[in-house]
């Protein structure tokens, strides 16, 4: 067996798993109950999950790629590779958007000044209409880093509400690509999120 044949069937397998459990998380988010704990925490296993899924997907993704040299099998490679990736994508998206919703009203904090910071969260209507609460997604770009670590400033790391481990939770669910691949091996610890954040500023410091 080639090697090409053989990173492409390790791939199909992995592409079934994922399938699979997209499925799964489809299933379950169509069921969520946002007033059980355990659904809660089951959000956040299921995004790191697919967080894992994807960045396996990408390195054999690549591996298939590099050893492809036919222009044309090249092109329909890259296209199979993107239908996978925006079905992860999509669903995660939803998580997100679960989590958001869930956590909204523990968000109280100052976006614009005074007057916003005193708003009571408690009204989803008023909170909602806050701009800062929606945090861009970072994968390593230096170029997006600003927007992305002020937005998760202003609306996590400063929120006295959440502890850090809480907070690292947030911060892996907002990290894609390299910046995720970074953070993966680290236990969710108080210690750990501070590290984590240095780590990621260390990384755009380098390529900029």
């Amino acid at each position: 067996m080639e090697a090409i044949d053989r990173v492409k069937a390790k791939r199909k397998v992995v592409r079934s798993a994922s399938i699979k459990f997209v499925k799964k998380v489809k299933s379950f988010l169509e069921d969520f109950d946002s007033q059980n704990e355990t659904n809660k925490e089951q959000l956040f296993e299921y995004l790191l999950n697919l967080d894992a899924k994807q960045i396996e997907l990408q390195t054999l993704n690549k591996e298939v790629e590099d050893l492809l040299s036919d222009e044309e099998l090249f092109k329909a490679e890259i296209q199979g590779c993107l239908e996978y990736q925006e079905n992860i994508n999509e669903v995660k998206y939803k998580i997100k958007s679960k989590i958001n919703k869930k956590h909204l009203s523990q968000l109280a904090v100052n976006f614009k000044g005074a007057n916003e910071s005193n708003v009571r969260t408690n009204n989803p209507a008023l909170s909602l209409n806050l701009p800062k609460l929606r945090i861009p997604n970072f994968s390593g770009d230096s170029s997006t880093y600003l927007e992305f670590i002020n937005g998760f400033t202003n609306a996590i790391d400063a929120n006295e509400s959440l502890n850090n481990v809480d907070k690292f939770i947030y911060l892996k669910s907002f990290l894609s690509g390299e910046a995720s691949k970074i953070v993966s091996g680290f236990a969710l610890t108080e210690d750990n999120y501070k590290s984590c954040l240095n780590l990621l500023n260390d990384m755009v410091d380098k390529t900029t």
